[in-house]
C-alpha cells in the first residue's frame, strides 16, 4: 500500500454506494493499482455500515449522508474534500481494470480538463434509447458532434480541480449543467476508450440510478442554460424583421408598420412628417 501512504495524493477518488457493495474491495485493489497515489472517499448512506478491509484504511475516508438520493448527489458530496489534482470518479456498479484507470488520471495529467469514457459505436439499424438521444442531442447543441453520446452523465469520467470548481456543486448534481459550463468556458476535454472492456455489476442495486425522466429532466434545465446564453434563435440573426415595433404602443402602431423608414430630414424618428404627395395635375389656365 506505498501509493496510499502519501502525504499529497495525486488522485481523489469518489466512489458513491447504496450498500456495503460487494464490489468495493476489487475498486480498492484496482485503484491501488493504479500507479499513482490515492484518496478514496466512499458515500453512503447513514443507514449503511460500510466495511473498509484493513489494508485500505489509512486513505479510505467514509462519508455517511442522508443529504443525497442519486449518484451524482453522491459524487459532488465526496468531491468536496478532494484534494488530488486529479479526481475520479466511480460508483458501486462498475469495475474498471486498473490499466484503464490509469488511463483516465494520465489524460488530466497530460493538460485535459475533464476526460469522459467513449461511447460505444451507433449503428442505424438500433433504436437509442432516449437517454443516449439526449446526450448526443446536447453535445450536437454544443457543438460536440465527434464526443457522439459522450457525457459527464455515465461513469467513470475525471477532471482536474479547475474543472472542478467551473463545474460546482449544482453541475455535478446535474452533469447535463455541468457540461454545458465547462464547454462554455472552453475546458479540453478527451473522451477515452474503455479498453480493457468496463465489467457492470449486476448484483448492484439501482436504487440511486436515476430515472429516464430524470435524465430528460436534467438535459431540459441544460438546454435551457444554452438558451438564457445565446437567446432562442440560437445565435443566428434575425434577418430584417422590426421586433422592436411591436413595442409599439396605441395608435402609432399601424402607422409605424405602414413608414417603417424614419424620415431623416424631421428629427431622423419615428413619427416624423411625410411628404406632401406629389401629383402630376396641371393647372387650368
Amino acid at each position: 500500500m506505498d501509493n496510499l501512504l502519501d502525504d499529497r495524493p495525486e488522485v481523489s477518488v469518489v466512489i458513491p454506494v447504496s450498500d456495503d457493495a460487494k464490489t468495493l474491495r476489487q475498486m480498492l485493489e484496482n485503484v491501488n493499482r493504479m500507479a499513482f497515489s490515492a484518496e478514496v472517499f466512499v458515500v453512503c448512506p447513514t443507514w449503511t455500515r460500510i466495511s473498509v478491509p484493513q489494508a485500505y484504511s489509512s486513505r479510505v475516508h467514509v462519508i455517511p449522508s442522508d443529504s443525497f438520493h442519486t449518484y451524482d448527489q453522491g459524487r459532488s458530496l465526496g468531491s468536496y474534500n478532494a484534494r488530488g489534482e486529479v479526481v475520479l470518479f466511480l460508483d458501486e456498479r462498475v469495475i474498471v481494470a486498473p490499466a484503464l484507470l490509469k488511463k483516465y488520471v494520465t489524460a488530466i495529467k497530460n493538460g485535459a480538463d475533464i476526460a469522459v469514457t467513449e461511447s460505444a459505436p451507433f449503428r442505424p439499424n438500433n433504436k437509442l434509447a432516449a437517454p443516449r438521444q439526449a446526450y448526443r442531442l446536447l453535445n450536437h447543441l454544443l457543438g460536440l458532434v465527434d464526443l457522439g453520446d459522450s457525457t459527464m452523465s455515465k461513469v467513470p469520467y475525471a477532471c482536474n480541480q479547475r474543472a472542478l470548481e467551473i463545474i460546482g456543486y449544482e453541475g455535478l448534481c446535474t452533469p447535463p449543467v455541468g457540461w454545458v459550463r465547462a464547454v462554455k468556458e472552453k475546458l479540453a476535454i478527451v473522451k477515452i476508450s474503455p479498453e480493457p472492456a468496463i465489467q457492470w455489476w449486476n448484483a448492484s442495486r439501482d436504487t440511486m440510478k436515476k430515472s429516464k425522466s430524470q435524465v430528460l429532466h436534467d438535459h431540459t434545465k441544460a438546454i435551457r442554460t444554452i438558451l438564457d446564453d445565446i437567446g432562442r434563435r440560437g445565435g443566428l440573426p434575425d434577418g430584417e424583421r422590426y421586433r422592436s415595433l411591436l413595442k409599439v404602443p396605441g395608435r402609432l402602431h399601424l402607422r409605424s408598420v405602414f413608414y417603417q423608414q424614419p424620415n431623416e430630414s424631421k428629427r431622423g424618428k419615428w413619427g416624423g412628417k411625410r411628404k406632401k404627395k406629389q401629383t402630376n395635375v396641371r393647372k387650368k389656365r
